[in-house]
Order: C-alpha cells, then sequence, then structure tokens
C-alpha cells in the first residue's frame, strides 16, 4: 500500500519550526527535519500522519501545513517588544491563549447582541494618560465602589475576588489561568506575560496569568483596568509599540488605587520600625513588598534605601515559596476561577434554552461533558 505523502512548501517547515512550542533540536530527534526543508525527491516529503504528529508537537495549527504561502496570523499581538525595547518572539501559549480568549469575548458579544442586552462599554476612553494620576485614581476607586474596602483586614484571595466581581459589574469579562485551556503540559510563563487586555466597544476582556503571586494578579487586575479605560489593548510585560511613558502613567495610577495617599497616612505610627511598617503596608493594601516603598517613597514617608531591601527581601521570599510544592486544587473550584462569572451564566442560559449543543457548552466552560452538569450546579449556587 503506498505511504500518502503531503508536499509541504518547506518554508512553512522552517517557519514552524520558528514560531513552535518545540525547539528544533527536540524535533530532529522525532523527524527528518532536513529532508522536509530541502525534500530532493517525493519520498523526502512527510506523511500525513507525520504532519498531523509535527502539528501537535509544535502546536502549530494542522491546516497551515497545506498553504502555499507562509502563514500570516492577523494579531496585534504577534509582533512584540519588552520593556526594554528587545524583540521577542511571542510563544505559541502566548498565541493560543490570545485566540481562546478573543473566540470567548466574541461569542460573549453576540449573545448580547442576540438577546438585546449589549450597550456599548461606557468607560472606553473616559481617561488620558494626561490627566493627573492622583485625580484618575480617585475616579477609579469611586467608580469601583472600593473606599470602604482600602486598607480593610482580608485576605489577597478576598480581595483580588472584590476587585473581580466589581470589574465584571462594569461590563468586562475577568478571566484567569495558568495554564493554556485545560492543558496542565503548557503552563503560562509569567515571565513572558501576566496579564492581557482585549478591547471590544462592547465586551472587553482581562486576562490574569493566574501562575503570578496572589498581589501580583491584584496589581495586574487594576493596571489592564486603566488600559481598558484608556481604550487599549496590551499585555503585560510583552505589549506591541510599548509605550514606556503611558506604561509608568498607568503604574502611578494603579499603585495610587490599591494605596490611597489618605488611607495609607493614617497607617503610620512610630511604634514599628520602617521595615516593619512596610510589612505592614504591602499585606493591609495587597501590594507587593517592592511596590509599598515606591510608593511611600513617593509621598516622602520613607528614603530610597527601602526599596533595595524590599527588593531583597521579596528576591528571598519568592525563592522560598518556589520550593514550596503547591497543594493540589479542587477541579470544580478551579474550573469555574478560570472564567467570568457573567460569561459562565450567559453560556449555562444559552445552552438550557437549547441555543446551544451540552458539549459545545462544557467546551466554552472549560470543562468535560461529563463534569458539566456538576460545574453548572456549583455556578449556580454561587449566583
Amino acid at each position: 500500500m503506498a505511504v500518502l505523502r503531503i508536499p509541504v512548501n518547506p518554508e512553512i517547515i522552517v517557519w514552524a519550526i520558528s514560531n513552535g512550542e518545540k525547539n528544533e533540536s527536540e524535533l530532529l530527534k522525532k523527524y527528518a527535519l532536513s529532508n522536509w526543508k530541502n525534500p530532493q525527491t517525493d519520498r523526502d516529503y512527510p506523511t500525513f500522519k507525520q504532519i498531523q504528529n509535527f502539528s501537535r508537537d509544535t502546536r502549530i495549527p494542522f491546516n497551515y501545513f497545506f498553504k502555499t504561502e507562509l502563514p500570516r496570523e492577523k494579531n496585534e499581538f504577534v509582533k512584540f517588544r519588552t520593556v526594554n525595547n528587545q524583540g521577542v518572539q511571542p510563544s505559541r501559549r502566548l498565541i493560543d491563549t490570545i485566540y481562546d480568549m478573543e473566540m470567548r469575548q466574541a461569542w460573549m458579544k453576540d449573545y448580547l447582541l442576540d438577546q438585546n442586552e449589549s450597550t456599548n462599554f461606557q468607560f472606553e476612553h473616559v481617561f488620558n494618560d494626561k490627566m493627573d494620576p492622583a485625580a484618575v485614581s480617585r475616579d477609579v476607586i469611586r467608580i469601583l465602589d472600593l473606599s470602604d474596602t482600602l486598607g480593610i483586614a482580608m485576605s489577597d484571595d478576598d480581595f483580588f475576588n472584590i476587585l473581580r466581581t466589581k470589574i465584571s459589574a462594569l461590563g468586562i469579562l475577568v478571566m484567569q489561568n495558568g495554564v493554556v485551556g485545560t492543558n496542565t503540559q503548557r503552563p503560562l510563563d509569567v515571565d513572558e506575560f501576566r496579564a492581557l487586555v482585549l478591547m471590544d466597544p462592547v465586551v472587553p476582556l482581562i486576562f490574569i496569568n493566574s501562575r503570578d503571586s496572589k498581589k501580583a494578579k491584584i496589581f495586574s487586575l487594576i493596571h489592564e483596568l486603566i488600559h481598558a479605560f484608556l481604550g487599549n489593548n496590551e499585555v503585560l510585560n510583552v505589549s506591541p509599540d510599548l509605550d514606556l511613558v503611558n506604561e509608568r502613567w498607568i503604574n502611578q495610577v494603579t499603585i495610587n488605587v490599591l494605596m490611597p495617599a489618605d488611607k495609607v497616612n493614617k497607617l503610620q505610627s512610630d511604634k514599628y520600625s520602617p521595615e516593619d511598617k512596610l510589612t505592614h503596608l504591602s499585606k493591609k493594601f495587597h501590594t507587593s513588598l517592592v511596590a509599598a516603598p515606591i510608593r511611600t517613597q513617593s509621598l516622602r514617608l520613607f528614603g530610597n534605601k527601602l526599596v533595595d531591601w524590599a527588593k531583597q527581601r521579596q528576591a528571598e521570599e519568592l525563592r522560598l515559596k518556589s520550593e514550596q510544592k503547591a497543594p493540589g486544587g479542587d477541579f470544580y473550584n478551579t474550573a469555574i476561577s478560570r472564567i467570568d462569572r457573567y460569561y459562565a451564566n450567559a453560556v449555562i442560559n444559552a445552552e438550557s434554552s437549547g441555543d446551544m449543543a451540552i458539549a459545545k457548552a462544557a467546551s466554552m466552560l472549560g470543562v468535560t461533558l461529563k463534569t458539566y452538569h456538576k460545574t453548572v450546579d456549583k455556578i449556580l449556587e454561587m449566583a
């Protein structure tokens, strides 16, 4: 029986190696890449099965290998610069996450249009980066109704969930995940990106990399909210045409929201050392140990040296934490935490009304058909 071989454009093979999830040395152990890149006869082309496996290994979509020209991924996040302006190639994990969020965002928009519930996001362009950061932060606190929540003793998890609920109530989808979809073999890299915001006139979406620390997630959530208010798409850490001045302004607003001057000043006391005060402020306002002295320095409460102390202390704490094995979480709680509550309810409503197949609904919620009903029950219990 003749073996079916596919005359794949060698340039696409080279592109897939450069843009795929595995490096060339790993792929060489499994595939005759030199033949594929420079075929002399029909026998040098990959088989249909090999292309299927190569697609899975590289995470390059299968249909790309049947194109005659190089794939053009139409996404404004394909070109990136880091904070130090060095060009980087976004990983397949980041690209796949963006595509997944765009799909959910588009579905939610269509759902709202079908239900005649769609209205334009009312806070887009409500601020601009020429405005006073302190004044903007006060408006953000008012919009989120945060005044009575800031500086109140609670866990970072509880504070994050309060923020998430309030932001979602504005009409912004808030998703989070630490892996691509449900694939635990494809963890997201915090060094590549901490969060992203996808703007849409009806349904903006914020995605948080849940592999980040709890306090960093809180900072990222507010930071991306400000981007949404400005009307800007962004990937935090890695962003197209990064405007450093713009980012500094957003960071100022963010830290002013989390640590308002009046509330920070009320917590000042001469009973404790500066280091203890900063540790207390970091815990009270759910900010990193480094963010606290930067904020207090801007308020002229402490000097420069405490920033260096905080960096060393935080680095040590992160090192110790990385050596600890994280406990396994509950499947249903994890699945539910990944999706926006309003989005989840919309999917459930679409399925229960017969407008969506149950298999599709399970996929939209990121669970299996087997676990769908129990997931729905738990979501409805939280309503």
